[in-house]
């Protein structure tokens, strides 16, 4: 990926952390951005933070060092990526009931064991042959565009229905790797499994993002989508904005985004 071609910077990171007034922290969090010229999404709520960010590097970097400076967010891992215009519209900052909806209540996410296996190491591990269940956490037709070869999914339309599988993930035997995009999903997965008694299973830090930005992308196959303007990005992080189905939200390449084959 030429990066120096590429001006804006896309900074995503989140952060499961308690959070005694979200409201209080929206607001003192809108003031790092006072004249700046920043565009994304930041979601606030009792159980920590989930923050998407373009702009110019030399701006949007200072930002993640007032997040690290922060006492509640020192321990966000940004992943980064680049693209020639930013894929956000303008810049929000919401409280929300979750930072990622699964609707169940988690009463453990501040304390789990992160489980982390590092981008390298599942490399590693694959490359000597090692039996790894990889388990992908995202919805269909984010599968439907690439993932990892040879993972297995849990077939769900949106990520809320994760807590219904978990009678099948108790089935599983050997190692279990989940990943998803970022690595939040599988976080908040995670808490979740904990207190449904499966605590053995890991997560892909930093998620496919950061798989591509740290090896060479070898074991993935497609392309990643992400949930900005962007559409999909391909193995070397580079968005392609491709045309998407407003209903089904397939990727469709006609100019006529009404006249998607799968749901018309």
């Amino acid at each position: 990926m030429s990066l120096e071609r590429k001006e804006c910077l896309n900074s995503t990171g989140y952060e499961f952390t308690k959070i005694e007034s979200p409201e209080n922290v929206a607001l003192e969090i809108q003031s790092f951005f006072i004249d700046k010229n920043v565009f994304g999404t930041i979601y606030v709520s009792a159980e920590g933070i989930n923050v998407n960010l373009a702009g110019n590097k030399n701006i949007v970097k200072p930002i993640e060092d007032l997040f690290h400076k922060h006492d509640l967010f020192k321990n966000i891992l940004f992943k980064h990526t680049y693209s020639e215009k930013p894929p956000f519209r303008k810049l929000k900052v919401k409280v929300k009931p979750e930072i990622i909806s699964i609707k169940k209540e988690i009463n453990n996410i501040f304390n789990i064991k992160k489980n982390y296996i590092e981008p390298k190491e599942l490399e590693k591990k694959l490359d000597d042959g090692e039996k790894v269940y990889l388990l992908d956490t995202r919805n269909n037709y984010e599968i439907n565009i690439g993932s990892f070869k040879n993972a297995k999914n849990l077939n769900i339309l949106k990520f809320d229905e994760f807590a219904d599988k978990v009678n099948e993930l108790k089935e599983i035997d050997g190692e279990v790797v989940m990943f998803c995009t970022g690595g939040i999903r599988c976080e908040k997965a995670l808490g979740y499994l904990n207190e449904e008694g499966i605590k053995s299973f890991k997560q892909l830090k930093g998620g496919i993002i950061n798989y591509l930005n740290e090896t060479d992308g070898k074991y993935w196959d497609g392309e990643c989508f992400v949930f900005d303007d962007r559409i999909t990005l391909d193995k070397n992080l580079n968005p392609t904005y491709k045309k998407l189905c407003p209903k089904c939200q397939q990727v469709i390449n006609a100019f006529d985004r009404t006249k998607c084959e799968a749901c018309r």
